[in-house]
């Protein structure tokens, strides 16, 4: 043994410290590589990204050879081992290869077809602003202009009154003149603002409530009549005139107060003049002889002229739970900037981090295909999953049958001996059935989507607001309370609309109009792998759900157009 291994073996310090290797569990490794994933800035290798379809296409080639060289060559030669006659062989290879050359058509269409690139279309752009301006002019004078008056107005006050204050050697009287010049341009400066502001009459509302807000409750000609010391003249036959101690008992307690205590009523109540000339009376030919509702046009205040609803309004229904969607703004520039590329995002498109870059209309990263699935190649692989789930499920059907149905012609009057079961077969019919499984199932999901305008991306979204309308919904109600639970739920698509129609930020109003979209109107393109015609998804122009509001926002139904409720 060397010196060195004598040392530390003596040492339980070093043993202590040496470093050991460790086992890491599965979801250790896991949660490393999806942190390694994250941090990644590039793109995957080729060969990770076309790994898979490398396997699919040696898992089809090897088919191909089971079926047509194991199972109908031997049909059609007539061969002792054979599973069917040689019409049955015939038939077998002639539906297949018309099925295996649609398959390999589409797949390999979907796989050299690149799913568009924002990059590709979109020019680069800064980031846009992060809040938006909406308010350019402020009584009647631009807001720039009344912000620098604003601060020019205190930088002179504050630089006024530094001043006065450093100056220590000045005397009392000299600092008295100064604040008197001071007030006396504030005066000046608050002067010249009012008159260049021009205020309209609700402003001059708004002065009067601020000044005193009992005599502004009374209306602004009553109200700036007090404040000024004379009387409107719809008051004139019934209030007798104030004396000054009266008026500034007024305005110092705020006060309603107009006259003596014995002519108080007089203006609790006002004469029937007064009201005749603000509320216009029906015309004599009207048949009920009810008055009229009041409008802003029949010379009404201001602050009385309520705006009536319809008579059809129903004021929304108070429910023990509340919709709450997802209100991203989804449609806003600041939401759909990407930062790694400097580009706003196009409506729909989102970025891929096995790709990294933006992907148009992205649906999800397949490997099967070994590419990102997008408004460019989505249609192809639709077809493509077509024709792989009938390929699949016709081999499986076939190998089935050649297996188990012609077992009672092999027997010794015929003089055919059973060649046993052929085990190549067997796992291609293992094979074809889990693929079929695989494909069917992602057939019948693209369609559902397809029909409805999403993307596998917004369907996720959508189903995440379900479940938190489902854990909402059985945290309020009992496990049994099933027609409470229906009862509410149907309150929700009244008041909002089904959140896989109404609530879909891409309805287009019809399934035929969804699928029109995306495989076009020209009906042998819906089961070729060729272009649609007309092509109407070219992953740049969507048109939002009007049902949403600008920023992408679901809004309530009684906020839709009106062609909608």
């Amino acid at each position: 043994m060397l010196d060195c291994q004598l040392e530390n073996e003596g040492n339980p310090d070093a043993r202590r410290n040496r470093e050991r290797m460790r086992i890491k569990g599965f979801r250790e490794h896991m949660e490393i590589q999806r942190v390694k994933q994250l941090d990644k800035q590039g793109p995957d290798s080729w060969f990770v990204r076309k790994f898979a379809v490398g396997i699919v296409a040696a898992v089809f080639a090897y088919s191909y050879y089971v079926y047509v060289v194991r199972l109908c060559i031997p049909m059609v030669r007539m061969d002792d081992s054979r599973l069917g006659a040689r019409a049955q062989g015939l038939a077998y290879l002639v539906i297949y290869h018309f099925l295996f050359v649609m398959f390999v058509w589409s797949y390999v269409v979907a796989v050299y077809t690149q799913p568009g690139y924002a990059r590709d279309f979109v020019p680069k752009t800064g980031p846009p602003q992060a809040e938006e301006r909406y308010i350019d002019v402020v009584a009647g004078q631009p807001f720039e202009q009344q912000q620098s008056e604003d601060r020019t107005f205190h930088h002179a006050r504050r630089g006024r009154r530094e001043s006065v204050e450093g100056d220590s050697a000045a005397g009392m009287d000299e600092r008295e003149s100064v604040q008197e010049g001071t007030e006396t341009d504030t005066i000046e400066m608050r002067e010249r603002r009012r008159r260049s502001l021009a205020p309209s009459a609700a402003d001059e509302e708004d002065r009067l409530a601020q000044e005193d807000g009992g005599t502004a409750a009374l209306g602004p000609d009553i109200a700036s009549a007090i404040l000024q010391g004379t009387r409107p003249p719809s008051l004139n036959a019934a209030v007798p005139p104030l004396d000054q101690d009266e008026r500034d008992r007024c305005q110092s307690t705020a006060s309603t107060t107009l006259g003596p205590s014995s002519d108080r009523s007089a203006l609790a109540s006002p004469p029937k003049a007064h009201l005749r000339a603000r509320t216009p009376t029906r015309p004599e030919s009207s048949p009920d002889g009810a008055l009229p509702r009041p409008s802003r046009s029949s010379g009404a205040p201001s602050y009385l002229a309520f705006p009536e609803p319809p008579d059809d309004y129903e004021p929304p229904k108070r429910l023990p739970v509340e919709r709450i969607p997802r209100n991203a703004p989804v449609l806003t520039e600041q939401y759909r900037y990407d930062a790694r590329e400097g580009l706003v995002r196009p409506y729909r498109s989102h970025r891929c981090r096995h790709c990294a870059a933006v992907v148009l209309k992205m649906d999800h990263h397949c490997p099967w295909v070994g590419t990102c699935v997008g408004a460019h190649n989505y249609k192809y692989f639709y077809n493509f999953l077509q024709y792989s789930s009938t390929y699949t499920l016709f081999v499986w059907l076939t190998l089935v049958i050649a297996q188990t149905l012609p077992l009672g012609t092999f027997s010794p009057s015929t003089g055919r001996p059973y060649p046993g079961v052929d085990g190549q077969q067997v796992a291609i019919i293992a094979l074809a059935f889990l693929f079929w499984l695989f494909t069917f199932a992602l057939f019948a999901a693209h369609t559902r989507l397809v029909l409805r305008n999403m993307t596998t991306i917004e369907e996720i979204g959508m189903n995440r607001t379900k479940q938190r309308e489902r854990a909402a919904l059985n945290q309020h109600y009992g496990f049994w309370q099933f027609r409470a639970k229906r009862a509410n739920r149907r309150e929700w698509d009244k008041q909002w609309g089904n959140i896989a129609t109404e609530g879909n930020l891409w309805w287009l109003g019809s399934k035929r109009a969804n699928w029109e979209m995306v495989m076009g109107m020209h009906k042998l393109g819906w089961f070729l792998p060729i272009s649609a015609k007309p092509r109407g998804d070219d992953g740049l122009s969507y048109v939002p759900n009007p049902r949403f509001s600008d920023k992408g926002e679901w809004r309530m139904r009684r906020e839709w157009p009106k062609e909608l409720q």
